[in-house]
């Protein structure tokens, strides 16, 4: 099965309806991968509990926390190549609900980011993954622990061989457990470090991420969707790139859905090769998604492939942009990230804004580069250019009517010796980075009126 799209409605903070298309695979590398970011509460947990609502052998019961105020209905629409399944409110004001062509037979595994586990529990012959994802269903209010994963433990051990290769590939070393009985007559989970093992009760946050996360991966096949809620959770920045290493790999043939707040998780080859990126964005005024468009791949791939001079323009610095809440400010190069702070220090002053990376790589990419943050719901955005390219700033404001455009007074942020390719550049500091007196008022006016905009409200 594809998914194509789901469509929310309702659903906690959505009270307008909001679509998420999702990628399919073509066999490279990140094609079936959809990030899915933005800041905190904005509603990206509750896109991953709506796959939850399909799940079970009941309909699930949208509670009144569940319900949107203004709304107080839910419906949830998913899209598989050309099916539509919908889950909805019995009417306005009820948590009853109905589902309508949901097909039980085809899974969706859904990984919550609360992944711990009864670390004591009861014997079972094992679920496999259909069994276990049929016991998975919308519980009334977000639990701290997996319900039924223990029991998924006993069916894991069976096929510890397979497992233990995939765990290989995000643990360093060849990792050993068993399934093992207190004298109590409790399981639990057995983990060895060399001559020594601590039970399931002690195992740190961070092995269980990765044993779950592997375990949702590992017996599944070509077709399958796969959604994980914040998989960096708990772990190394290490450990982080070779978890996502693995989803990158999986991806390949299978859909694979995340939602983070790392950027370690925001690849630009991934979405070069077909994945996709989705920003969700809540204001106060309910939650809202934005999606980069082909268009804002084709630009992804433009700025980033083979970039010999600005390696750096989609570098980690620049991935942080994807996880920011607003007000951004786009500059040419490196240096004007590194010195234009230190102007305003001079002046006694802030810039009361984030900037993007280490710059855009030249004032000709902050038209691509103010593109990608349209597209992704950014409202605040301001581009600081260099005198001599203040040229481009009407094109600019004419494209970006909302964003906001201004040069410094020199030519340059700092001043440049003649070189044997290149006449001298007047900048605006002199050879000591000092902030030269006859810039000191207009520059003053710039950073007044830059905090000016990026403290309006639209």
């Amino acid at each position: 099965m594809a998914l194509d799209k789901i469509e929310i409605n309702g659903y906690r903070g959505f009270n307008t309806t909001a679509s998420v298309n999702f990628s399919v695979p073509n066999g490279d590398a990140g094609s079936g991968l959809t990030i899915i970011t933005g800041s905190n509460n904005s509603g990206k947990s509750s896109i991953i509990e709506c796959f939850k609502a399909r799940g079970g052998y009941q309909s699930p019961s949208f509670t009144v926390g569940r319900r949107n105020a203004d709304t107080d209905l839910v419906e949830i629409k998913l899209y598989f190549n050309g099916r539509v399944e919908i889950i909805k409110s019995q009417q306005k004001g009820s948590s009853e609900t109905t589902r309508e062509n949901v097909e039980q037979n085809e899974p969706i595994y859904v990984l919550p980011s609360r992944r711990a586990f009864a670390p004591f529990f009861s014997r079972s012959d094992g679920f496999d993954r259909s069994t276990y994802l049929q016991s998975e269903q919308l519980q009334a209010q977000r639990s701290s622990v997996m319900d039924n994963f223990q029991y998924r433990l006993f069916n894991t051990l069976k096929n510890q061989a397979a497992f233990n290769e995939v765990l290989h590939k995000v643990l360093p070393s060849k990792p050993e457990w068993s399934i093992d009985q207190s004298d109590e007559g409790n399981y639990f989970l057995k983990f060895y470090n060399g001559k020594h093992s601590h039970s399931s009760d002690g195992l740190g946050e961070g092995i269980v991420s990765i044993f779950s996360i592997v375990d949702s991966l590992y017996d599944s096949k070509s077709g399958d969707v796969i959604v994980i809620d914040e998989p960096e959770l708990s772990l190394h920045p290490m450990l982080q790139k070779r978890v996502f290493s693995l989803l990158k790999d999986y991806a390949r043939d299978r859909q694979i859905i995340i939602s983070t707040h790392s950027p370690y998780f925001v690849d630009i080859p991934s979405l070069i090769s077909g994945g996709s990126l989705v920003r969700v964005v809540n204001n106060g005024n309910g939650s809202v998604v934005h999606q980069l468009s082909a268009e804002g791949q084709e630009i992804l791939k433009k700025l980033s492939s083979g970039n010999l001079y600005n390696p750096h323009t989609f570098g980690l610095d620049a991935k942080e942009l994807f996880f920011s809440e607003d007000n951004i400010v786009v500059v040419e190069g490196q240096e004007d990230v590194l010195l234009l702070p230190s102007v305003a220090e001079q002046l006694g002053m802030n810039i009361d804004a984030s900037f993007f990376g280490w710059g855009a790589g030249g004032a000709s990419n902050i038209e691509h580069i103010c593109k990608l943050l349209e597209e992704l719901g950014f409202t605040k955005v301001s581009g600081i250019l260099d005198g001599d390219k203040a040229e481009l700033i009407p094109s600019l404001q004419e494209k970006f009517p909302k964003y906001h455009y201004v040069h410094i007074a020199a030519d340059d942020i700092r001043t440049k010796p003649a070189r044997k390719a290149s006449n001298s550049v007047e900048g605006l500091l002199d050879k000591k980075r000092v902030l030269k007196d006859e810039y000191v008022d207009v520059t003053k006016k710039l950073f007044v009126e830059l905090n000016t905009y990026m403290g309006e409200r639209f």
